[in-house]
């Protein structure tokens, strides 16, 4: 490949596992394809301020957070998308409906938690054991600063780009895609289907990382042809979708690999990296 590319890698399942980082080597494997005149950014579900630090601590040309929805160049906002607020009403009269649901508004600057949530984060309800994802999920909480109850969600105030929710039966999953499915992608998360939880997020059909990758090419002023993203779950769908060359991970959902032009290695074998070499990006 000899023209200059732009990069997109999503963050969880593709170049980062909570427990272990980034490694070294994929780190300097960004560090190399800058060097060679390419663009890499981060294009990721979560909030740009919710981005971990090993993460953040590494350089990059930009950030697609928020699953689309806001875009960061230099750490200027170039680029905000949120949902209508009547949208995010009808959201949570959806999910208030649903027995043991946890769901978060996630604000461009703001995360407001609801449902069982609340009740584990600022009530006397203890923290799981039981199911050590959903620890997990709510430890990460905990350790915001910019986590809130949904009582405070001020609609004038709060931009809402997009909602995440865990549920506990293949049921409650069947009701949001009943009642919300024709209004918003839903995008489910195989690994924790094992754990008896259903994990998902509901992003507007405007505003998606394929639309995220499009407006990024474009005030690069690149043709989206020149476009590489590398993804796992169904979050990176429309991604993988419209870039140049999608990349699936080894540990990808099935449903991305079967729309991807290439499957590299997992995410714990560095297939980002080996892919980068295989395209001769580095």
């Amino acid at each position: 490949m000899h023209s200059k590319k732009l990069i997109f890698v999503d963050i969880d399942g593709t170049i980062y596992m909570m427990d272990h980082g980034v490694s070294p080597a994929l780190a300097e494997g960004f560090r190399r394809a800058r060097a060679n005149g390419h663009k890499v950014f981060i294009s990721t579900g979560r909030t740009w301020n919710s981005l971990p630090e090993e993460v953040t601590a590494l350089e990059w040309d930009g950030i697609v957070a928020s699953a689309g929805s806001d875009i960061r160049i230099d750490g200027k906002s170039v680029y905000r998308y949120a949902l209508d607020p009547a949208r995010v009403r009808r959201i949570i009269a959806v999910m208030e409906q649903i027995p043991g649901v946890i769901f978060m508004l996630e604000g461009l600057e703001r995360i407001f938690v609801a449902g069982d949530g609340t009740t584990y984060l600022w009530g006397d309800m203890p923290m799981p054991d039981v199911n050590p994802e959903l620890a997990r999920w709510l430890q990460f909480l905990k350790k915001r600063k910019n986590t809130w109850p949904l009582s405070e969600w001020n609609p004038e105030l709060d931009e809402i780009p997009k909602v995440s929710f865990l549920v506990r039966s293949q049921e409650a999953l069947g009701q949001i895609r009943r009642e919300l499915g024709e209004q918003f992608y839903v995008a489910t998360y195989h690994i924790y289907q094992n754990t008896g939880m259903y994990n998902g997020e509901l992003i507007s059909h405007e505003s998606d990382k394929g639309t995220g990758i499009v407006k990024t090419a474009e005030l690069f002023g690149a043709d989206v042809a020149d476009t590489i993203a590398f993804g796992d779950s169904l979050n990176d769908y429309q991604m993988i979708e419209r870039a140049g060359i999608g990349v699936a991970m080894g540990n990808a959902d099935e449903e991305l690999k079967a729309i991807a032009d290439r499957v590299c290695e997992s995410v714990w074998d560095d297939g980002v990296l080996h892919e980068m070499e295989r395209m001769g990006l580095l």
